[in-house]
């Protein structure tokens, strides 16, 4: 009899310590899981600057966003390379571009056409260098050098479909200045283009 009541004071103990490590587990000083740690986060990347926003000028002269739209829309891989080069006998440093797998691009962009052309009638048009030198400042020779306007840019290991395309797209001029009447649709536009937004369904 005293082996079975001690038998059964052991079992009491043994359930009595379980049921109380189970609350302690459950309390609120138990770790808790983050459910949204496991989210992934998506980065929402901006939407390239176009000639039609109102951060881009539109005032007869190239910027950095109308040339990068006009390129990108002619059908070519281009995007920036992330730093500049400056070029001891051009006055303003000039911004690098990536085109495709193997050519590159740089881009002097001027205040203005005169300014341009302080730089640019002392050398080599074809070259961009000092008249009598091949090579300049490049590593390497330029595939071609285009001007128009306040925008000089010089092509680096570009093919000829690559150069025509650049060609066409920087001497058809930069984004001239909206019209009165440009500036009315291009408001009639957007105010239609609004009004046509669904409704947000109430939650």
């Amino acid at each position: 009899m005293r082996t079975a009541f001690l038998f059964e004071c052991a079992r009491r103990t043994a359930v009595i310590a379980a049921v109380v490590a189970v609350a302690a587990c459950s309390g609120d000083d138990a770790p808790k899981v983050d459910s949204a740690a496991g989210t992934p986060i998506v980065a929402v990347m901006p939407r390239p600057m176009t000639p039609s926003d109102s951060a881009c000028p539109r005032d007869g002269t190239w910027k950095r966003c109308a040339l990068e739209d006009r390129v990108v829309k002619s059908g070519l891989a281009f995007k920036p390379a992330g730093d500049s080069l400056q070029v001891a006998y051009l006055s303003v440093p000039g911004v690098r571009y990536k085109i495709g797998l193997t050519a590159s691009m740089v881009a002097f962009f001027y205040a203005d056409t005169l300014a341009a052309a302080k730089d640019v009638t002392a050398l080599d048009r074809f070259r961009l260098t000092p008249r009598g030198d091949t090579i300049g400042a490049w590593k390497s020779v330029p595939s071609d050098v285009i001007w128009s306007g306040n925008l000089v840019a010089v092509l680096f290991d570009a093919s000829a479909t690559q150069i025509e395309r650049i060609r066409l797209t920087i001497t058809a001029g930069a984004p001239q200045p909206w019209s009165e009447a440009a500036k009315a649709a291009k408001a009639a536009a957007d105010t239609q283009t609004v009004q046509k937004l669904p409704l947000m369904p109430a939650r």
